[in-house]
C-alpha cells in the first residue's frame, strides 16, 4: 500500500528535484503508472467532513445543557424524537459526551488512626448457596483492624442478631484483643434510628459491646467512604477469593476462607501501608484490650416452646425429634450456627445437628426406638417416611409404587434394605432414576445403583445377611483386626504348653 508520505516523497522527487518518471518508480518498486497517479493528487485538498444526524438539533442539545447540565440523554432523546430525530441513542450520547460539563468530583481526606483504636465492620451479600433442596441466601461478615488491616471473615446463610454477634465474638477471639472502637454502617442490628447526629443503638447490642468494651460508632448515612477500609475488603474478598471458586457445602467454604485468610489476605503485602497486615497485627495488638474471661452467650434461644404431640419442636421451618415423655411440656430451644439444643428445666434432652435445609424432619433414631417400642403398629409408615425424606423423586417413587400392583410395604423394606447395604445417597439417585425410566421394583433400584458403580469403577458391597428377625438383622458386628487373633493364638499356646505323655 502507498501511503500519503510516499507519494509526497515521488512527488517532490519529480516536481522539485527532477527526477525522471521511471527512476522514482525503480527506487521505490513500483509501477511508473503509480508514481503519475502520486503527481495528479493534490494532497491540499481537504476531504469534506462527513455530516452528522445531530447537526440540526446541536444548537437545541447545548441550550438544554446549558440550562439543565444533569439533564440525561434518554429524557433528550425523548424531546429530540419529537423535533424529528429518528436516529439511535448512541450517536446523541457521544456528542453529550463531549458538550457536558465534566461533573466534579469529591476529593477525599485519608483519615489515619493509633493501634488499637479502630475497626470497621459489614455484611456483604454473595448471592445464594445451595443447602439440599433449599436456596440460603450467602453473606460474608467482615471486621477489618483500622491500623494493621487485619483482615477476618466468616460465611453465614443469615444476618440475625445472633449470628451477628457471634461473628464478632470469633472476630474478637481471631485478633486475640477488642478495639478501642468499632464503625458500622446503619445495620438494624446496631442502629434502629439515626436522625441527624443523634444514634439511637440497638440495646442487645450495647449489652454485648458493653461485654467487650468497645464503643459502637455509626457512620454518616449515605456516606459509605467513612467505612472504606471494610468496603474495600468486601469487594477484595469477592474478586480475590470468592470469584470462580467451587465449594461442596458451607463448611468447604468456610474452611477455603480460612486458608485463604491466613496465607493470602493477612500475608500479602497491603497496596497503602507496604507492609504485610499479619506483621502489623504483632505490633498493634499490645494496644489491643484483653478479652474477657468469659465469652458472650451468642446462641439463638426461642423460649417457650411447646412439644407437639408428634415429640418435634419447630426453628426456621425445620422440626427436632425430642424424647416422648416431654410431649405437652415447656421446652426451651438453643442453637448456633452447628448444634440445636432442647432443655427442660435447664437440662438437656435433645442435640442435634443444625439443618440448613427447608421444611425437613430431623429425628434422633433413640427417640423413633422409643416412641416405636410403645406403638409397633406405626413402624411400617415410619419406614416409609424415612425412604420418602431421601429426595422429592423418592417421595414421588413411592407414590407410583402404591398406584401400581405392588405390596407397598415389602417394596419398602427391601429398599431399606438397600439403603443399609448402599447408603441413603445412592438409593435416592437409584430411585430417581427407575422413577425416570418408569420401571418400579426394588431390583431395578439395585441394577441401576450397579451400573452407576460400575461406571465410577467402584466395588459392589457384599451381600447382607438377612434373617427376617428384626433384632438379628439390625447387629452390627465390628470386623476386628486378624493379628490379634494370632496374638491371642501364641499366648495360649505359651501359658498351656503340651503335657509330657511319658508323664
Amino acid at each position: 500500500m502507498i501511503t500519503a508520505d510516499i507519494r509526497g516523497e515521488m512527488r517532490r522527487l519529480v516536481l522539485r528535484e527532477h527526477w525522471r518518471i521511471e527512476t522514482v518508480a525503480r527506487r521505490f518498486g513500483v509501477h511508473h503508472s503509480v508514481v503519475r497517479r502520486a503527481l495528479r493528487e493534490d494532497t491540499q485538498t481537504e476531504q469534506p467532513a462527513a455530516r452528522s444526524a445531530l447537526d440540526s438539533f446541536k444548537p437545541y442539545i447545548v441550550q438544554r445543557l446549558t440550562e439543565y447540565p444533569q439533564l440525561s440523554g434518554i429524557r433528550l432523546l425523548a424531546e429530540l424524537r419529537k423535533k424529528g430525530y429518528r436516529h439511535s441513542v448512541a450517536v446523541l450520547r457521544r456528542y453529550v459526551a463531549k458538550v457536558r460539563t465534566p461533573r466534579p468530583r469529591k476529593a477525599y481526606l485519608r483519615i489515619e488512626v493509633d493501634p488499637g483504636e479502630q475497626a470497621q465492620v459489614d455484611w456483604g451479600s454473595f448471592g445464594h448457596f445451595r443447602v439440599g433442596a433449599a436456596q440460603r441466601p450467602l453473606s460474608v461478615f467482615s471486621m477489618v483492624l483500622s491500623w494493621s488491616r487485619t483482615l477476618f471473615l466468616d460465611f453465614s446463610l443469615d444476618q440475625q442478631m445472633e449470628t451477628f454477634l457471634r461473628m464478632h465474638r470469633r472476630a474478637l477471639e481471631y485478633f486475640h484483643g477488642v478495639p478501642r472502637r468499632i464503625l458500622y454502617d446503619n445495620l438494624k442490628s446496631v442502629v434502629l434510628h439515626h436522625v441527624g447526629s443523634t444514634v439511637q443503638f440497638n440495646p442487645r447490642f450495647l449489652h454485648f459491646a458493653g461485654h467487650y468494651l468497645f464503643e459502637p460508632v455509626a457512620a454518616p448515612v449515605r456516606y459509605p467512604e467513612a467505612k472504606g477500609r471494610v468496603e474495600s475488603s468486601i469487594k477484595y474478598i469477592r474478586q480475590a477469593f470468592f470469584y470462580g471458586r467451587s465449594f461442596s457445602s458451607l463448611d468447604d467454604l468456610r474452611r477455603q476462607a480460612a486458608s485463604w485468610r491466613d496465607e493470602t489476605a493477612n500475608q500479602r503485602l497491603h497496596a497503602t501501608t507496604r507492609e504485610r497486615p499479619a506483621d502489623r497485627l504483632l505490633r498493634e495488638h499490645p494496644r489491643l484490650h484483653e478479652l474477657p474471661e468469659r465469652p458472650f452467650d451468642t446462641d439463638l434461644v426461642l423460649f417457650p416452646l411447646i412439644v407437639s404431640k408428634d415429640c418435634r419442636v419447630r426453628l426456621d421451618s425445620n422440626t427436632y425429634s425430642v424424647p416422648h415423655d416431654y410431649v405437652g411440656k415447656t421446652v426451651e430451644l438453643r442453637a448456633d450456627d452447628h448444634t440445636v439444643r432442647i432443655l427442660f428445666q435447664g437440662k438437656e434432652i435433645a442435640r442435634h445437628n443444625r439443618c440448613w435445609e427447608r421444611r425437613h424432619h430431623v429425628e434422633d433414631p433413640a427417640h423413633v426406638a422409643e416412641l416405636l417400642a410403645r406403638r409397633p403398629g406405626a413402624q411400617g409408615r415410619k419406614r416409609r417416611d424415612r425412604l420418602a425424606q431421601l429426595s422429592p423423586e423418592s417421595r414421588l417413587y413411592l407414590k407410583e409404587v402404591a398406584r401400581r400392583r405392588i405390596d407397598l410395604e415389602h417394596e419398602v423394606r427391601k429398599l431399606l434394605r438397600l439403603v443399609d447395604q448402599y447408603g441413603e445417597t445412592e438409593v435416592a439417585q437409584g430411585m430417581a432414576q427407575a422413577l425416570a425410566h418408569r420401571t418400579f421394583g426394588a431390583r431395578y433400584v439395585r441394577t441401576l445403583i450397579d451400573q452407576a458403580r460400575f461406571a465410577r469403577g467402584l466395588p459392589e458391597p457384599p451381600e447382607p445377611i438377612v434373617t427376617g428377625n428384626h433384632a438379628a438383622d439390625s447387629v452390627v458386628v465390628e470386623p476386628h483386626d486378624l493379628e490379634e487373633y494370632d496374638a491371642l493364638y501364641e499366648r495360649s499356646e505359651d501359658e498351656d504348653p503340651d503335657p509330657d505323655p511319658g508323664g
